[in-house]
């Protein structure tokens, strides 16, 4: 359950709300405490794609509830990480897999092309954040996801990894989406 103060709360103050836990009276307390500054470290550097990307997959009423989902995932896992990607690929991963979880729940579907108002009714003032929220309402999860990895400067190989992509895939999926933005909203 969210509260008012914590729904108004900007990103930017953002932080961690897990925190390393050591119930281990038998030695593994450092490792415990060890991996819980690791990971507070690993969520706080990444916070703000964190944070877009709980935006981008979740409603304004959501975003929250997602990101701590996502967090609470990535603490769930953290000990899986086994160093075969960069840990960012593995963020990017596990926070993808969530936000996709959550928006395949059917209490949360919702329609986002009824969102989308008609080509001609957006007028010149519109800006360039709206025209992209407009463009990733249209967009099918893996779209989506494609977008929204590059858009966070990810090379793509890492977005390649990151979906289980070739990297031959994200480059033909980019080129579609360039094709189908410019038909959508930069031809008259």
């Amino acid at each position: 359950m969210i509260d008012a103060g914590r729904a108004t709360r900007p990103a930017e103050n953002f932080r961690c709300p897990l925190q390393p836990t050591s119930w281990d009276a038998s030695g593994g307390q450092k490792r415990d405490m060890e991996n819980g500054a690791a990971f507070t470290a690993m969520v706080q550097e990444n916070r703000g794609a964190l944070v877009r990307l709980a935006r981008r997959y979740a409603g304004p009423d959501d975003w929250q509830d997602l990101l701590q989902e996502m967090q609470l995932q990535l603490w769930r896992s953290f000990d899986s990480f086994d160093g075969r990607a960069q840990r960012s690929t593995w963020l990017y991963r596990v926070a993808l897999n969530t936000a996709l979880g959550h928006v395949r729940k059917p209490r949360r579907l919702h329609s986002p092309l009824d969102e989308v108002p008609e080509q001609g009714d957006s007028g010149d003032t519109e800006d360039a954040i709206g025209v992209l929220d407009r463009f990733l309402a249209m967009l099918d999860p893996v779209q989506r996801s494609v977008l929204m990895l590059d858009l966070e400067g990810l090379p793509r190989e890492q977005v390649a990894d990151v979906l289980g992509l070739s990297v031959n895939a994200v480059a033909v999926r980019m080129t579609r989406l360039r094709r189908l933005f410019e038909q959508r909203f930069l031809e008259d």
